[in-house]
């Protein structure tokens, strides 16, 4: 509706300036009219005036012709007729309305007509019909003098009447284009902008159609194209992303059945013993001469070996089994405490020491425990594996202080991390610049599939934070994930 308003506003100053100057030259030009005419009347009477003091003049005397020239005020109310001497140092009776100076055509016998104003502010139209006395020793002229009131009135009346006009013109013009306006453009520009803000919001399920063909219709048929296109645009990118997660969740299920593998051989040899445990309780309880007191204890021993194999059983499964990404609040130090069981075999078979080194306060941080669990579980293995001849694995959870994120990272009010440090061979300054690319490992073939550094960055990543890694060769090798503070546990 603004733009109705400025486009009508527009129009009519156009049409009201254009107006405006018509009126004036057609008024001026009917002034100047009006003065040729007034003038062609004044010369036509002061003529007749002028042959009848002649003929007095030079019958009866200059007293008697001054006087029928006075006398012919009487006759002619609507305009004053004088006799004057066009001549210096005249009586102001017989001395003409304008200096002399003025009034030189008057000697060569020409009429002049010109326009005066007097003492009080009102014009008057002068007209002076010469006429040479004593054979042109001296010049005296008849002087008739008309009020311009009446001009001026027309003139006011037709100004009034073009100001009344106009704002006529711009009330009903204001009040049509309103109207239509509102209709031809309010109405359109409305439903277009409804649109493009549904649109901006990413609704593209309403479709918009405006009738008509003009200029709006277009609008709306090019952003209806555009919605189509952009829905279009963002389904594709929903199927391509989709297609995405399912292909990254796949390379991450591999990757933690290869890390289950490796678990695997070691946990067999962990629930062996349990299983020895229970078939010697067994058979014990099938003899027929153990005391009740000792078929009780075998029991009890079988139930808490049974016990501690369904616990290794189901952090197995827990692990091994596929989900979908659901964050919750996890506690960091209880994440470290809960892969200690499942590294214990490999600990055994690699003659490791693992050192947990926990935060003195809970550090909570909104992440996906499975997740989290997999990047520490493939860093504590790599870190073992480095380590052929034995050696310490420190597991530590703890606060980041005075640290710069990368700046592809969103910076937070504070960091927690969790790191993984051996005492192995390290990696070197060249290897370090791959780590992380997928496929990339220095391991020999059938040892490692190249994607668990890249898939641990990648979860780092998806949780807002990043993976910071230190390693020097035949020293060791330190791992850190960084993961942010959520503004809510501020």
């Amino acid at each position: 509706m603004r733009l109705t308003v400025k486009i009508t506003l527009a129009v009519l100053l156009g049409v009201a300036l254009i107006f405006s100057i018509y009126s004036y030259f057609s008024i001026q030009r009917e002034r100047e009219q009006l003065k040729k005419s007034l003038s062609r009347e004044a010369r036509h009477l002061g003529e007749s005036i002028r042959v009848m003091v002649t003929e007095i003049w030079h019958q009866r005397g200059e007293r008697e012709a001054i006087a029928f020239v006075n006398r012919a005020n009487q006759v002619h109310r609507e305009m004053l007729v004088r006799w004057v001497w066009i001549e210096e140092d005249t009586p102001d009776t017989f001395s003409p309305r304008v200096p002399i100076d003025k009034l030189d055509e008057l000697f060569e016998e020409e009429t002049v007509a010109l326009l005066a104003a007097s003492g009080d502010g009102r014009d008057f139209l002068l007209t002076y019909l010469p006429l040479l006395i004593d054979n042109g020793k001296r010049v005296g002229a008849i002087e008739l003098s008309e009020s311009m009131e009446e001009m001026h009135d027309y003139v006011s009346e037709s100004l009034r009447r073009s100001a009344i006009v106009v704002g006529a013109m711009v009330v009903t013009s204001l009040l049509l284009v309103g109207t239509l306006g509102s209709f031809w453009v309010g109405r359109p520009m409305r439903r277009l902008h409804a649109q493009a803000e549904r649109i901006g919001t990413g609704d593209f399920s309403t479709s918009l159609t405006l009738g008509g063909g003009d200029e709006f219709s277009e609008l709306g048929q090019t952003i209806e194209r555009m919605r189509g296109q952009l829905a279009e645009a963002r389904a594709a990118e929903q199927a391509a992303t989709q297609e995405k997660i399912e292909a990254l969740e796949e390379l991450r299920h591999t990757e933690r059945l290869a890390t289950l593998g490796k678990l695997s051989a070691g946990m067999a040899h962990e629930l062996g013993t349990p299983l020895n445990v229970i078939s010697g309780r067994a058979k014990l309880i099938g003899s027929a001469d153990l005391p009740p007191e000792d078929i009780a204890r075998s029991a009890k021993i079988i139930g808490e070996q049974a016990e501690r194999m369904t616990s290794i059983m189901r952090q197995l499964l827990s692990f091994a089994r596929r989900g979908e990404t659901r964050k919750q609040q996890v506690e960091l130090n209880n994440l470290l405490r809960s892969v200690l069981p499942l590294l214990e075999p490999a600990r055994k078979e690699h003659q490791v020491e693992i050192l947990l080194q926990e935060a003195e306060q809970p550090l909570n941080v909104s992440a996906d425990p499975g997740q989290l669990q997999q990047v520490l579980l493939n860093l504590a293995l790599n870190g073992i594996q480095a380590m052929a001849t034995g050696g310490t694995l420190k597991l530590i959870a703890g606060v980041a202080e005075d640290i710069k994120p990368p700046d592809s990272v969103e910076p937070a009010s504070a960091w927690y991390y969790l790191q993984v440090s051996d005492q192995g061979s390290g990696i070197s300054e060249e290897d370090l610049n791959h780590i992380f690319d997928p496929f990339f490992t220095t391991k020999e073939i059938g040892q490692g599939t190249g994607l668990g550094l890249s898939i641990a960055y990648g979860i780092a990543e998806e949780h807002g934070g990043w993976i910071d890694v230190d390693s020097r060769l035949n020293e060791g090798s330190c791992f850190k994930v960084y993961l942010p503070l959520e503004k809510s546990e501020a």
